[in-house]
C-alpha cells in the first residue's frame, strides 16, 4: 500500500473500521501540499491558501464528517508549512463551521447536519423522535439494577425511606453515535410495576415498555434542563473531551393516577442533536 503524508483518523470508532483502507490508500490527500504551493494559483496569502485547501477537502468530501486530522505538528511538515500558519488556517475553517477544534481529544471535520429531534412541547419517546427525524436509534451499555435511590430521586419520586427502586442506564445512540448518557428511575409496587418485569427491558422506548410491560403508560411530565460540564466517565462515554458541555435535561413523569412514576435524568451531547421549541407570544 503507498505510503500517505496525510495520516487521518476517524473520530467514530465505527467509520474508522469500515473507511481505513480507503482514507489511507486515497491519492487526493497526497495533493494537498501541491495544492497550496502551485505556482498558477492566485497569489494570496499563505493561510489563506491553507484554508482554501482544506475547504475543497471538506466540502468534496475527501475529508467525511467525523475525520480527525493528523496532530498540529506533523500536520504543518506534511504540507511543508509553519505551525501557526496552520493554526490561523484552521480558526477560518472553525468560524464557517467546517471544522471543530476540541481542546485536549483533537480536530475534526463537522459531523453530518445534526437531526433536529421536534418541539419539547410535546412529550414523545426519545425512540419515536429519533425515528421522525430519519436517524436510527440504539442504546448501549444497558444496565438494570435494583437500588436504594439518592436522596433527590427518592424525594422527587415521593418514595418512603428505605424503599427500593428500578434503574435503567445506558447510552443513547443516534446512527450508532453517542448523543446522551441517560439513568432512568422507575417507581416499583413489586406487583406487576415489579424488578423481576423491569428486567425484560431490552432498549428503545422505555415509555412504550411501561405502557406494555408494567401497565405505566405516562400522562404527563415537568421538564427541567440545565447547562452542565462533562466529567471525565461521561466525557469518554460520549466521545467528548473532559469539561464539554451538555445539555442536562430531568424529567419528572406521572401516571394517570397523579403520582410521580418515572424519573429521567439525561445527559446530552448537543454537537449530535439538536431540540426546538415552539413558544406563544404575549397577548396583545
Amino acid at each position: 500500500m503507498t505510503s500517505v503524508p496525510l495520516t487521518l483518523q476517524n473520530f467514530d470508532a465505527t467509520f474508522l473500521l469500515s473507511q481505513r483502507a480507503a482514507v489511507l490508500s486515497d491519492p487526493n490527500f497526497t495533493g494537498l501540499s501541491e495544492k497550496i504551493w502551485a505556482p498558477n494559483i492566485r497569489r494570496e496569502d499563505l493561510v489563506q491558501r491553507v484554508a482554501n485547501a482544506l475547504r475543497e477537502q471538506v466540502l468534496s468530501g475527501r475529508l467525511p464528517p467525523g475525520t480527525r486530522l493528523t496532530p498540529e505538528a506533523e500536520f504543518a511538515r506534511s504540507l511543508g508549512i509553519s505551525r501557526p500558519s496552520l493554526r490561523e488556517a484552521i480558526r477560518i475553517l472553525a468560524r464557517e463551521g467546517l471544522i471543530v477544534v476540541k481542546h485536549g481529544v483533537g480536530t475534526f471535520t463537522t459531523s453530518e447536519t445534526k437531526p433536529i429531534l421536534g418541539s419539547l412541547e410535546l412529550m414523545r419517546s426519545m425512540t419515536d423522535m429519533i425515528r421522525a427525524s430519519g436517524a436510527e436509534p440504539a442504546s448501549g451499555d444497558l444496565s438494570i439494577n435494583l437500588i436504594e435511590p439518592p436522596t433527590d430521586v427518592a424525594q422527587e419520586l415521593g418514595l418512603a425511606p428505605g424503599a427500593k427502586i428500578g434503574r435503567v442506564s445506558r447510552v443513547r445512540l443516534i446512527n450508532e453515535r453517542p448523543f446522551a448518557v441517560s439513568k432512568e428511575y422507575i417507581a416499583l409496587d413489586g406487583r406487576q410495576r415489579s424488578f423481576e418485569a423491569l428486567q425484560a427491558f431490552a432498549g428503545g422506548s422505555l415509555y412504550e415498555f411501561l405502557r406494555q410491560n408494567l401497565a405505566l403508560p405516562i400522562s404527563h411530565s415537568k421538564l427541567r434542563m440545565s447547562a452542565v460540564a462533562a466529567d471525565a466517565a461521561m466525557a469518554q462515554r460520549l466521545k467528548l473531551g473532559k469539561r464539554a458541555p451538555l445539555l442536562l435535561m430531568r424529567e419528572l413523569h406521572f401516571g394517570f393516577d397523579g403520582q410521580p412514576a418515572l424519573l429521567t435524568i439525561n445527559y446530552h451531547n448537543t454537537e449530535v442533536i439538536e431540540f426546538t421549541s415552539v413558544r406563544s407570544g404575549m397577548a396583545v
